[in-house]
């Protein structure tokens, strides 16, 4: 089930796509190789490194299915009647614990358990300056301990390949781990690096889980299954249906009572389940958002896992805090003073909806005003008035006027591109030679698509973004109904075509 497969993915924040493909254009003459460090879930991980049999999976959407039917289900009903939530909690979560994520947790202290890892080559052969790279990581660990494994890559593949230097390319939570090589490590073995919607400011969703404060908003949570749905054959019937259930009230029952059964799980579900799965993990604390960090700390070390030595696990945090949180503006920007620096950003989707924020605007994943550095958006589904940019150059406002560049870290090194998922690298990919080899530090004004960009899928390339500013406006029930009847039917013919081939 393709949808199934890709909400899944969402939902989970982890599944990272590579992709290769050539390049859209002709890039400047490249003088050093490329290495580059994908983000979360982009490493394979095995339950013993020695053992290739071992490999750590996302269970099918079949399994999951059985899961939800077999196990989930019987449970929530016997909830919904006797509203026993320790029984609730002590089911489901054996039962998750079991089936989807048995080799995925991580021990009290931080660290993987004993065997578990990634299986990689740290001394690949043929290195030319031309060549390319990506760096295998086990991206649930302490960043400041893998940070010391990529310098030693790093060198490696300076030195084989004779240039002394290497460009950096990242996706989303790579970012976190570059700024953490280049605090250890400074600038000199690096020549350029482009940022391809980063992580490093934090991410929305993250901050929830670990405040707590994981809620769902109906209307929020249609938009982003609408956008997340994307040009699937079926996309047009499933959002005209959501719309028709919009009307009866049914998702904001269904979202209301599930935010009625996750506050009361919270507790036995974060214990049992999401700490050691997730809170146990270093890496997922760098990327709580700054404003969060505090209150995410307290609410999981102070109170949910007060009867707990973690201390081992908060040094690993604060190693990360002290080294590259508390400077990671200034370790960008003295990088800037010596190297090439593109960011590349994603604008124009909801948020991911498990937020009290849901209502920012991002690539479905991340929001624009993390991954752009800085930037300031409307609200999603609306745009900025000319009174609330008064005074702002218009070239720093997006022909949609949703972003705001003007207060990005880098104003001119960001480019935005318009609904481009945070998981399409396929389509950024082919210009990460353009940004990191060019001869001359590039800014948006010596771009052709400019700050403001989109990804034209028939040309495959990237084209000046022309919208104009629109309000996400409400359709009337009569309009919801003709929307779904002409979706169904579309769909009908579409199987009798199939079946009769008339």
């Amino acid at each position: 089930m393709k949808i199934s497969k890709k909400i899944l993915c969402l939902c989970l924040t982890v599944l990272m796509l590579l992709s290769v493909t050539g390049t859209a254009f002709a890039a400047e003459e490249r003088d050093c190789p490329v290495i580059h460090i994908p983000g979360f879930y982009s490493s394979d991980v095995y339950g013993d490194v020695n053992d290739p049999d071992t490999l750590i999976t996302i269970p099918g959407t079949d399994a999951i299915i059985d899961f939800v039917k077999e196990e989930f289900a019987p449970a929530l009903l016997a909830f919904c009647i006797d509203r026993d939530t320790d029984n609730l909690a002590k089911n489901v979560c054996s039962k998750i614990n079991e089936l989807l994520f048995p080799h995925w947790f991580y021990e009290s202290t931080g660290d993987a358990k004993e065997g578990s890892g990634i299986i990689f080559d740290n001394t690949p052969e043929n290195v030319t300056a031309h060549s390319k790279f990506i760096f295998r990581y086990d991206w649930r660990g302490n960043l400041v301990d893998i940070a010391d494994d990529l310098a030693e890559y790093i060198d490696y593949i300076a030195a084989e390949s004779g240039c002394g230097k290497v460009a950096l390319s990242a996706h989303s939570f790579g970012s976190n781990l570059i700024l953490a090589y280049l605090a250890k490590n400074g600038n000199d073995k690096v020549s350029s690096i482009v940022f391809d919607s980063p992580a490093c400011h934090g991410v929305a969703v993250v901050g929830s889980l670990l405040t707590g404060k994981v809620t769902l908003d109906s209307e929020f949570l249609g938009y982003f299954l609408k956008s997340t749905l994307g040009e699937d054959e079926y996309a047009r019937l499933l959002s005209s249906t959501y719309d028709i259930f919009e009307l009866g009230g049914i998702p904001s029952l269904a979202t209301g009572f599930i935010d009625e059964v996750i506050e009361e799980l919270t507790p036995a579900v974060y214990k049992e389940t999401l700490a050691p799965l997730f809170a146990y993990w270093p890496a997922t604390w760098a990327m709580v958002p700054d404003e969060q960090l505090d209150e995410a700390m307290e609410y999981i070390f102070d109170d949910l896992l007060k009867d707990k030595d973690l201390s081992a696990l908060k040094s690993k945090i604060e190693s990360y805090n002290t080294l590259v949180r508390e400077n990671k503006d200034t370790i960008l920007k003295d990088f800037d003073s010596v190297g090439n620096l593109a960011i590349l950003s994603r604008y124009g989707s909801p948020a991911f909806p498990l937020t009290d924020a849901a209502d920012l605007m991002g690539d479905t994943v991340i929001e624009t005003r993390a991954s752009s550095l800085g930037a300031a958006t409307a609200p999603y589904g609306t745009y900025f008035t000319q009174e609330e940019t008064s005074g702002v150059d218009a070239a720093y406002i997006s022909p949609d006027r949703t972003v705001n560049a003007s207060t990005c870290l880098f104003p001119e090194q960001t480019w935005f591109i318009k609904n481009t998922g945070h998981f399409e690298t396929h389509f950024t990919e082919p210009y990460y030679d353009f940004f990191l080899f060019a001869e001359n530090e590039l800014t948006c004004d010596k771009t052709d698509f400019g700050r403001f960009c989109t990804f034209d899928k028939e040309t495959h390339a990237l084209v000046a973004d022309t919208s104009e500013p629109e309000k996400i406006e409400k359709t009337t029930p009569l309009e919801r109904l003709f929307n779904f009847l002409t979706a169904l039917f579309e769909r009908i013919g579409a199987f009798l075509h199939k079946i009769f081939n008339f």
